[in-house]
């Protein structure tokens, strides 16, 4: 092999490592999640029974960073993610819920200005807020989802 072709592979392979390690940090970035709100009322009339799962291809709670899914059920609703992203929830049926931080914990949602998070669904279901700036503490975020009728159910969000 001669000493051109040796430099070009060495610059080449230099490349690579370079892209491949600015890209390892990119595809563990954390991506919107969506948490599902499943209502159900019986057919006598009984007491409505409200549940949130989170459903996505992509799950933060796998993240380092975001320290698994020990403490944070899917089956709960609840949620991984990072300071500045977005979370929505959505209803089946376009039911109208709110969300209520009572556990203590602060709202980590921008509350003011144009990404302001009022907490109430719209009209198809659905509600979708930003996470404050890199002013949010990490840690759990309780809150309740509370259904018009329903007894309210109590889920979580992880930011790391």
């Amino acid at each position: 092999m001669s000493y051109i072709n040796k430099i070009k592979l060495l610059l080449c392979s230099s490349v690579l490592m370079i892209s491949c390690g600015f890209s390892a940090p990119l595809l563990a970035e954390a991506v919107e999640q969506t948490v599902i709100i499943e209502v159900s009322k019986p057919a006598d009339g009984g007491q409505c029974k409200v549940q949130a799962v989170f459903k996505g291809d992509q799950d933060n709670c796998k993240n380092d960073n975001a320290k698994g899914r020990a403490d944070c059920s899917k089956e709960t609703g609840c949620v991984c993610t990072r300071q500045e992203k977005h979370l929505t929830w959505k209803a089946d049926d376009k039911q109208s819920f709110a969300i209520v931080f009572d556990q203590g914990s602060a709202n980590p949602f921008v509350t003011k200005g144009d990404s302001e998070c009022n907490l109430k669904s719209n009209k198809k279901g659905k509600l979708r807020c930003r996470v404050k700036g890199k002013d949010v503490p990490k840690g759990d975020y309780k809150y309740s989802i509370v259904v018009p009728e329903c007894p309210a159910v109590q889920s979580h969000i992880k930011i790391y």
